[in-house]
């Protein structure tokens, strides 16, 4: 399978380090270790949607117009 970064959101390797922040923080408050390693998975894949982005980073106007807004 072939993961391909298109959209502004998807190429922007900050958006992908807050979800995997985000996603350690929800494993931390976990109290079931198999629900713990799940979500310990997704942010390691969100990691790795990070590094991807890094090598494909927003032109410079593009990036400086995004705001993230923080997720509920």
């Amino acid at each position: 399978m072939e993961i391909s970064l298109a959209s502004v959101e998807e190429r922007n390797a900050v958006y992908w380090r807050s979800r995997a922040r985000e996603s350690r923080e929800t494993a931390r408050r976990m109290i079931s270790t198999g629900p713990r390693q799940g979500m310990l998975q997704i942010a390691s894949i969100y990691e790795k949607l990070a590094a991807m982005a890094e090598l494909d980073p927003l032109p410079p106007a593009l990036a400086d117009g995004i705001q993230l807004s923080p997720r509920s």
